[in-house]
């Protein structure tokens, strides 16, 4: 049979959110192998309880914007188009989602350390409540025209059919080739190796980039939930959270 080869739909916003507080940084070759449309660069300053977001505006304002300012620079010296936003806030979660919604993102980018640069290969984490249809639509359109590497998982739950499971992985697989992604760049994974936590945590360190896709109805489950919180503080790697839309 041969594929049907799928009109490509226009290549996402990603928002690319960090603390400018801090000493992050956002890898420009990882960027580069996503080839979004608009990167939205969110420089965010933590506002801790005792304190107002005026107070450390006041206090702090310049050196975040010399902060935020580098980075979109050298994203506009790579050729993307660059947004960026700056805020001092004490709801980072509620910020996040915010400034997702009012530039349209389909993905949001959480900083970190990639393996190698550029980047090699990403690991895709695929439940079968997530919106597949979603995931499968920016994939295709971030990663087609990238060298990367694509683990497709799964880590398996105990009320799991694991042959539902690997039909699921197999279908993917086989809609990411029919938009122009190599097969020979896909694989696909089940584990019931221990917790789910763990067993992705076990896989992440193999990979420079993780992918997840929203799941839960409130703002911190989604983004901040109890996955992608485990990932967060047990590795150092990238994420990217593909938003489930409207």
């Amino acid at each position: 049979m041969i594929p049907v080869r799928l009109d490509r739909s226009p290549a996402p916003h990603v928002e690319a959110r960090y603390d400018v507080s801090g000493d992050g940084q956002i890898s420009l070759a990882l960027i580069g192998s996503l080839t979004p449309s608009r990167v939205v660069v969110l420089g965010y300053w933590p506002v801790p309880d005792q304190s107002s977001p005026q107070q450390l505006r006041d206090q702090f304002e310049d050196e975040a914007l010399s902060s935020l300012e580098a980075i979109r620079a050298a994203l506009e010296e790579h050729q993307f188009e660059v947004t960026s936003e700056l805020s001092f806030t004490k709801d980072r979660d509620h910020l996040i989602d915010r400034i997702a919604n009012m530039y349209d993102c389909t993905a949001v980018l959480s900083p970190g350390t990639v393996r190698v640069e550029p980047p090699e290969s990403v690991l895709v984490l695929l439940r079968s409540d997530s919106n597949l249809d979603r995931i499968v639509t920016t994939l295709g359109t971030l990663f087609a025209e990238s060298d990367l590497e694509i683990l497709l998982f799964h880590a398996v739950e105990s009320d799991d059919d694991s042959e539902a499971v690997e039909y699921m992985l197999h279908g993917v697989a086989d809609r990411l080739a029919d938009r122009d992604i190599d097969p020979d760049r896909i694989q696909w994974k089940q584990s019931d190796r221990g917790s789910r936590v763990d067993t992705i945590v076990s896989e992440v360190s193999d990979h420079d980039l993780v992918v997840l896709g929203e799941t839960e109805p409130s703002v911190r489950e989604r983004i901040f939930g109890p996955v992608q919180s485990g990932i967060a503080d047990r590795t150092d790697r990238p994420s990217l959270i593909i938003r489930a839309g409207a």
